[in-house]
């Protein structure tokens, strides 16, 4: 029996909390992988202070409407760019 575009789209969206669910995508993968929110809180930095840094380390990705951002590359850029790690230490958050 033929599934009908609204039953495929249903089940490819399934929400969490109101959101896509990215993990199907990204299951198996051995990156780590966040939102700019969770990136955010993770650094311990303002919102936008994250997006710049992602931006600046190449480390984002659009997924349907949600970007990720590989905390690996993040890392990577801040060990081989030691004044970006000291810009994000005098923004972060106490």
């Amino acid at each position: 029996m033929k599934k009908s575009k609204a039953e495929i789209l249903l089940e490819e969206e399934e929400e969490v909390g109101g959101f896509p669910n990215l993990d199907k995508y990204l299951e198996g993968r051995e990156r780590h992988w966040v939102t700019y929110t969770e990136g955010a809180r993770m650094y311990r930095i303002p919102y936008y202070s994250f997006v710049r840094l992602a931006r600046e380390a190449e480390a984002h990705f659009c997924m349907r409407k949600t970007a990720i951002v590989d905390v690996d590359l993040i890392e990577q850029y801040l060990a081989d760019h030691p004044d970006v790690a000291d810009r994000i230490q005098s923004v972060r958050e106490v």
